[in-house]
């Protein structure tokens, strides 16, 4: 089977994503290729994302979408897509992420061929104008059927598209996100590394590896941080992830006072290695599907504090860390403040998180699930009668 993922979002969890699925498949029986943009944003990590397909011996085409709607980009996106579809004879086409969403599934039900879809995160709930808000909602659902199946990636969100009346609930099946788990290299040395992060004592380092961005809340990362400051003053905290908010979340810090204690790192390719440093990994975000930073921490043996929204809830309620109220600094602090005071506890967290992310979130479950569905969907197309609309498609020609 031939597979086309289109991708607008090219970094953090997306291509994680992408990039494990790619290589945990069965290649022997499924043929993936890659539609995203070229690098916009080297910062962030861009290029790496079609250096690592291209390794792996994946095939990259380079298709310009923007994430903002743009109908003269979109249009000329949807042809190339189109083309593309033909050209490679896809048989199936996913999805991810809302713009690519919208676009891949025209693309495919234009040219004739079935596709799934993961948003990876509704992005409707980022959005505080209403009328905003509503439009992206209703795109969503309109989007919804021109697509066979979306895949929610965890209980959470599956339950909020339910809510949404996303699609029909038949059309919707859970898949949770799976990762292949971090190594640590051979001659990792953990000191150093706390060093080169600004903690050369004992103190407590704490972290995040995620996009700089409006979802991640930053400025909650900020306001908890000098919070724990005030009771923890020889505490150090990174941010490691490059993204648009990133010198304002500096300026934040700043202005706080605590520019000397926080660092945000930009993007950095040897994550595993700096999260093993980190005594508490915080995730501040306001909404998430399913994170996978979390869920290599826990891997690596460091406890995850993080707020309680949708997609974050399933990873951490069955004791695989601690939950704090969305926006609350002082609960942060005061949460991390206890892990910090108590080793034991600390240890305790860890050591279940390890062995539940262990249990839960493996790549190659992931893997036979989406293949699996892949199957269903295309076994379905195959039953119906095919047709193919002449006037839509000269339309997006």
């Amino acid at each position: 089977m031939r597979v086309l993922q289109v991708v607008e979002a090219t970094t953090a969890g997306v291509r994680r994503h992408v990039q494990t699925l790619a290589s945990t498949i069965d290649r022997r029986r499924y043929t993936l290729a890659v539609a995203c943009p070229p690098v916009r944003a080297q910062a962030f990590g861009d290029s790496l994302f079609v250096a690592d397909l291209q390794r792996a011996a994946v095939p990259v085409h380079a298709v310009p979408m923007l994430r903002a709607i743009s109908p003269a980009t979109d249009i000329h996106a949807l042809r190339q897509l189109v083309q593309l579809i033909h050209a490679e004879q896809i048989d199936l086409v996913h999805a991810h992420s809302s713009k690519a969403g919208v676009l891949g599934r025209v693309a495919a039900r234009a040219a004739g061929v079935p596709s799934v879809y993961t948003p990876h995160s509704l992005h409707f709930l980022g959005i505080q104008n209403p009328a905003k808000r509503v439009f992206f909602l209703l795109l969503e659902q309109l989007a919804a059927r021109l697509g066979d199946r979306i895949i929610a990636v965890s209980p959470g969100e599956h339950a909020l598209m339910l809510a949404h009346h996303i699609a029909r609930p038949e059309q919707i099946s859970c898949i949770e996100n799976g990762i292949v788990a971090p190594q640590l290299p051979a001659s990792y040395d953990r000191v150093a590394m706390r060093a080169a992060l600004g903690q050369s004592s004992d103190a407590a380092l704490i972290g995040t590896v995620a996009r700089c961005a409006a979802q991640k809340n930053p400025r909650l990362f900020v306001e908890a941080a000098a919070a724990l400051l005030r009771d923890l003053p020889t505490a150090r905290f990174v941010w490691c992830g490059g993204g648009e908010l990133q010198a304002q979340a500096e300026q934040w810090a700043a202005a706080r006072g605590i520019g000397h204690a926080v660092r945000f790192l930009g993007h950095r390719e040897d994550v595993a290695a700096l999260m093993g440093a980190l005594d508490l990994f915080w995730l501040t975000s306001n909404y998430e599907g399913l994170p996978t930073a979390p869920i290599e921490a826990m891997l690596l043996g460091v406890p995850v504090i993080a707020t309680d929204v949708v997609g974050t809830r399933d990873l951490l309620k069955s004791g695989a860390g601690l939950l704090v109220p969305p926006g609350d600094a002082q609960a942060l602090a005061r949460t991390s403040f206890m892990l910090v005071q108590r080793r034991d506890r600390r240890e305790a967290l860890a050591r279940a998180a390890r062995r539940i992310a262990a249990e839960r979130w493996d790549a190659a479950r992931m893997a036979c699930e989406t293949a699996a569905l892949y199957d269903q969907v295309t076994t379905a197309h195959a039953d119906r009668p095919r047709w193919r609309s002449a006037h839509y498609q000269m339309s997006i020609r």
